[in-house]
């Protein structure tokens, strides 16, 4: 019997001694039952592989330098190198290798699933009971017996889906012909791909408001034929430059000026004061005498001359000249204004744009009839300097003239708008056209009524079915019998008769089940569902045929080796649902440990029910010869690595994980409040899984106090006084639990932060559930307190 074993590397092994993490006391063993129990990827199939490596008497071909040592009973041990002379232990394992290698098939294409030889003898009874359900079998030529029978109920059943089909068809042949006359017709539905599953569907959607009259058709067709108008662009208002230019114009012709000594003649007459001002400019500094009489110019008349036309008259004039060319460059900007061709808009729109571009012209021509009096009075003063005039009272027409444009931009903003929205008018109304032929059509072939005749043909072959399915059903429980007890004529072929009676007897799946194939010595085993050859097992399947495989395989050497026979059986309940999970430990129960039928039994488990049910397996003969361990997943040095240790007591005595949260979380918080000696104890496993433990037992405790919620965090804030939940908790929660928070798996555990983290919930919990807190203390074996004891330390 195994007693110790010592792991220095394999797998998630490492540097692992027993005495270090198990003990050294004579109690502190592997006894005749061992119960282990580890979450997924803690290290239980690693353990169970050195078993294997027994088993086999070869080391694991996956791992590299591995080295173990195992302590027997007798003193003896066994490890890495001594491993292939220990034939006379007889150590059966259950693990994922076993069932590779047992059960390929499972795993690719090709595998099989190895036979195995059960004790037996042929039995003559056997063969009568075969004789006697080929009998009840009958045949189709004999037209006696369920075959014959079978046959005349599936000519009756194919009489009738014939019928059905038929009609389908010719149903199926005006849809589709129809369906062809829509599509083709694209100028007017626009269905490129419409086919019989198109108008099927659109039959099922229609209804009698989709059919449209004479009228609405036409409607719709004539708007098919609209075509989209060119994008027209809107007009620019005008910038208000009249406003400073008539003030200003004003401001000239109303301002007065006199000659320095004026000369009467030429005030009298402005035409003669505007020849004298032109001559000038002809003859000074030019000719000494005049161009038109011939007399000679003295310079006492050209300072005469200068006098009158002084320099204020001559910048009024210039001032007058420039503002001539501003109003005249206006004129020319206001009078190239043009609006967009009328034929441009639709024609629905035309009578509204001519109204708006006739108003638009009458305020063009006043606009450009006030500009063109300034003008002309401007030149009167040009011609006439020293004469002022009345200012002119000029409506100035900017704003009414982009009034008016805006009208116009509106106006072509709709129009564009309506070439946007054209597509999707022109969409709706092929749509309804659609819809209006759809539903005419269907009314025409009484789709309605076709199809309530084939679904009472349905309805007929529906009650016909099972009367057949109940035959077939007969004749393939014969067949099975038959296989069943042909599979029994044959040692190796009971194999399969074994793992099925587990299954039917333990797991309730006739569904599932091994027959043989081949003949001796090559037979092989192959899984059927429902009498044909299973493929796309579930996981969970693959579970419970492999276990029943391997409880079948055993039950010879339970009988004969059992004084010797060491059974490793590692998580037998991958996937399985509830049900499962008992029924694998019922077999466990009644095939292994019921009768002791064994030397020692390991036995590991990830699952907490499971872990339940197996302390209700049958103790050995001697009560206290059973262990529990746990195997746990530590952080050491910064090292990952696997660890047996014995089950703590809560776990043991309680398996809720509720439990476990508790202690994870109050060891902390006892090391907080005084007891610091394992504090840390070189390694962070502790304060690594620490955030996800919190957010768990949070989770736990919530949801049996409030389970009003999906989500038991939700009702954190009951929890503290007014809903005032500490910011550090909530951060664990959300954060610290988990590493989406990828800044999170970059930066060092802050320990005092998780150490005040759990201060605070279990100082919270004592306050407002001090009964619930002391029962969960009991729980893990320590002593119950009262709030003023936690309060004083």
């Amino acid at each position: 019997m195994i007693k110790k074993i010592d792991i220095s590397n394999f797998g998630a092994f490492e540097e692992y001694e027993w005495k270090k993490h198990v003990g050294n006391e004579d109690d502190a063993v592997f006894k005749s039952m061992n119960i282990i129990y580890g979450r997924n990827y803690a290290g239980k199939t690693t353990l169970s592989r050195i078993f294997r490596c027994l088993e086999l008497q070869e080391l694991h071909k996956d791992f590299e330098r591995p080295g173990f040592n195992i302590l027997l009973q007798n003193g003896r041990v066994i490890n890495q190198d001594n491993i292939k002379d220990q034939s006379n232990l007889k150590i059966r394992v259950y693990n994922t290798d076993f069932v590779k290698s047992n059960l390929s098939w499972f795993y690719n294409d090709e595998g099989t699933i190895q036979s195995f030889a059960v004790l037996g003898e042929q039995n003559v009874e056997i063969e009568k009971e075969i004789l006697k359900l080929r009998n009840e079998l009958g045949s189709i030529e004999t037209k006696k017996g369920l075959l014959y029978e079978e046959s005349v109920l599936d000519k009756e059943l194919e009489s009738l889906i014939d019928e059905k089909n038929k009609k389908c068809r010719e149903l199926d042949e005006y849809l589709r012909k129809k369906a062809q006359d829509i599509k083709n017709a694209s100028n007017i539905y626009n269905v490129p791909t419409y086919n019989i599953t198109s108008i099927k569907q659109d039959i099922k959607i229609i209804s009698t408001t989709d059919k449209l009259n004479d009228q609405d058709i036409e409607i719709r067709r004539k708007l098919l034929k609209e075509d989209a108008r060119r994008e027209i662009h809107k007009v620019q208002l005008l910038t208000d430059e009249f406003l400073e230019i008539s003030d200003h114009a004003n401001f000239l012709l109303t301002k007065n000026i006199n000659p320095s000594e004026p000369i009467l003649d030429l005030i009298n007459n402005k035409i003669l004061q505007t020849w004298v001002r032109e001559g000038i400019g002809l003859h000074k500094e030019k000719r000494d005498s005049c161009g038109f009489c011939g007399n000679l110019i003295d310079n006492e008349l050209w300072e005469r001359l200068d006098k009158h036309f002084n320099q204020e008259s001559e910048k009024l004039r210039n001032e007058m000249d420039i503002c001539v060319k501003k109003f005249t460059l206006l004129n020319e900007k206001i009078s190239q204004y043009s609006l967009p061709d009328i034929n441009n808009f639709y024609s629905d729109s035309r009578q509204k744009y001519s109204v708006v571009a006739e108003d638009f012209d009458c305020v063009k021509r006043s606009f450009l009839t006030g500009i063109l009096t300034f003008i002309q009075e401007l030149n009167e003063r040009i011609g006439n300097i020293f004469e002022k005039r009345s200012a002119l009272d000029i409506v100035n027409y900017t704003k009414v003239f982009n009034a008016e444009l805006i009208k116009v931009n509106q106006l072509i903003v709709e129009n564009n708008n309506r070439t946007l929205n054209l597509y999707n008018e022109q969409a709706k109304a092929r749509e309804e056209l659609l819809k209006n032929e759809v539903a005419r059509f269907s009314e025409l072939i009484e789709y309605t009524k076709n199809m309530t005749e084939i679904s009472k043909m349905d309805a007929k072959i529906k009650e016909f079915k099972p009367s057949v399915v109940t035959k077939k059903d007969e004749i393939s429980e014969k067949i099975l019998k038959i296989s069943q007890f042909e599979e029994q004529l044959e040692d190796e072929s009971r194999g399969a008769a074994l793992v099925n009676e587990h299954l039917s007897n333990f797991f309730g799946h006739n569904a599932l089940m091994l027959v043989s194939e081949g003949q001796n010595p090559n037979i092989k085993f192959k899984i059927l569902r429902d009498g044909r050859e299973a493929k796309n097992l579930s996981e969970g399947e693959c579970s419970l045929i492999s276990f029943c495989y391997f409880i079948a395989r055993l039950e010879d050497e339970l009988q004969s080796d059992k004084d010797r026979l060491i059974i490793y059986i590692d998580d037998p309940i991958s996937s399985l649902d509830g049900n499962h999970i008992y029924f694998t430990f019922s077999l466990i129960e009644s095939v292994i440990a019921k009768n002791r039928d064994y030397r020692q039994l390991f036995i590991s488990t990830h699952n907490l029910d499971f872990l339940k049910y197996l302390k209700r397996l049958s103790k050995p003969n001697d009560k206290t010869d059973i262990n529990y361990f746990l195997i746990e997943r530590r952080m050491k040095k910064n090292i990952a690595g696997s660890f047996l240790i014995k089950m703590p007591k809560h776990i043991r005595d309680y398996v809720t994980e509720f439990n476990y949260l508790f202690n994870e979380l109050y060891s902390v918080y006892k090391q907080v409040r005084g007891d610091r000696k394992k504090l840390l104890e070189n390694t962070y496993n502790q304060f690594y899984n620490l955030s996800n433990n919190i957010r768990k037992f949070l989770e736990c405790y919530l949801f049996y106090k409030y389970p009003n919620n999906k989500n038991p965090i939700d009702n954190l804030h009951r929890l503290f006084d007014e809903g005032n939940i500490p910011a550090l908790i909530n951060r664990v929660i959300n954060e610290g639990s988990h590493l989406v928070y990828i800044d999170r798996g970059w930066k060092p555990i802050d320990v005092e932060e998780m150490e005040k983290c759990v201060c605070i919930i279990m100082e919270k919990i004592l306050e407002k559930d001090p009964e619930q807190y002391n029962a969960l203390l009991e729980s893990i074996g320590q002593m119950p307190v009262r709030a003023v004891e936690l309060v004083n330390g």
